[in-house]
């Protein structure tokens, strides 16, 4: 029987996040054929302790402060040490500093690198676009999750266009479902019109337009609930605001949680007013959950967001808009049978194209396909 090839998944840390829970995700249903090795640059954060539980050690190699200091090449051939000791033949970076890391130690390492692109670094400095375009030239592949980042990556990094793998990101339909029956961590106000926002609390998230769009829906829907998922820097701005707009009772800030698929089944309407985004999570998970969603046309919103025809999923919006926003948010707390069946469209979409085990049988596929032509470039 032939034995499993090693690829190390390399990750930056492990917070709570769209892109921290997908990373485990992958790492917990690998493809078959390809045994997972765990290793990150700061070991840290909650989904830690979920990857010791599924069995793995998690080696670290810890950068500090800047990349320009000596630690940052001692971390690099250390790195490539430790791929040659493990015997892995395939690196998956998997966000910012794991791609820096990555290319160089894989080269001297002789394994083949893929670096990973997962949003539109809205965060980043010029420096930071720099260096991470430059890692991406070195690898033998870029994995993204939307077009959007494809085209930011091919049209504005020069990174060649046959590099680039697009596979979007996939939600355990199976899991999903069960934890949605599931009681609440903490019981919210029932039976009042829902609105879900799920969103870590930063700037790029949109929640101040989300406050605005609440303050013009409240006089039209007086009971109106606004559940917000998520926690982050912003907490004390986005709370002052609430406060200012008198919607304290309106529109609560719930922070982390793991129980939101069963949050999610106490709205009739799921939102995100995002200024920037990659493949969204939260608006899988509001699709897998039958909700309509109306999302800001950014990114790879306008991927999974259908407004037309009979696959139709939700609105979408420009940002910065609150007006615009709180519109088409009380046309569909009117019409809660157009709800149904945009949320409806929303779910067979996700189970056609946005599960798991598509996600998981694309990325087999782009492993073999870099191994295979290393496999062929050493017979020939």
């Amino acid at each position: 029987m032939k034995e499993p090839a090693a690829v190390l998944q390399l990750v930056n840390q492990f917070a709570i996040g769209g892109a921290e829970g997908q990373f485990v995700e992958r790492v917990r249903c690998h493809p078959e054929g390809f045994r997972p090795v765990v290793a990150c640059v700061n070991r840290a954060g909650p989904h830690l302790e979920t990857l010791r539980q599924l069995g793995f050690h998690v080696e670290e190699f810890g950068l500090r402060g800047s990349l320009l200091q000596l630690n940052t090449g001692h971390q690099i051939l250390r790195l490539a040490a430790f791929l040659q000791r493990e015997g892995v033949r395939l690196v998956h970076a998997n966000d910012f500093y794991a791609n820096v890391l990555a290319v160089p130690a894989a080269r001297l390492a002789g394994a083949k690198v893929i670096c990973s692109r997962f949003d539109l670094g809205h965060w980043y400095s010029r420096a930071h676009h720099v260096l991470e375009a430059l890692a991406c030239r070195g690898a033998d592949a870029i994995f993204v999750n939307a077009n959007a980042v494809r085209d930011l990556c091919v049209d504005e990094e020069g990174i060649a266009a046959e590099k680039v793998a697009v596979i979007r990101n996939g939600i355990d339909l199976r899991a999903f479902d069960a934890a949605a029956k599931l009681p609440l961590e903490k019981e919210v106000p029932p039976s009042r019109p829902t609105v879900a926002m799920v969103g870590n609390l930063h700037p790029v998230k949109g929640h101040f337009n989300l406050v605005e769009a609440v303050a013009l829906l409240k006089p039209q829907f007086p009971d109106l609930l606004v559940l917000c998922a998520g926690e982050g820097p912003m907490r004390p701005v986005i709370e002052q605001q609430i406060a200012h707009h008198g919607l304290r009772e309106t529109m609560l800030l719930l922070g982390h949680r793991r129980d939101v698929p069963a949050l999610l089944l106490r709205a009739q309407v799921a939102v995100l007013p995002s200024h920037a985004e990659g493949m969204s999570n939260a608006l899988i998970e509001a699709m897998a959950a039958s909700l309509p969603v109306v999302a800001t046309a950014v990114g790879g919103n306008v991927e999974l967001v259908v407004e037309a025809g009979a696959g139709a999923t939700g609105h979408l919006v420009p940002p910065h808009k609150p007006a615009q926003l709180a519109e088409r948010l009380a046309g569909l707390l009117r019409d809660p049978q157009r709800c149904r069946a945009l949320g409806a469209a929303g779910r067979k979409r996700v189970e056609g194209e946005l599960t798991l085990e598509a996600m998981t049988r694309r990325i087999g596929e782009l492993y073999r396909s870099l191994l295979q032509s290393t496999a062929q470039r050493q017979a020939a």
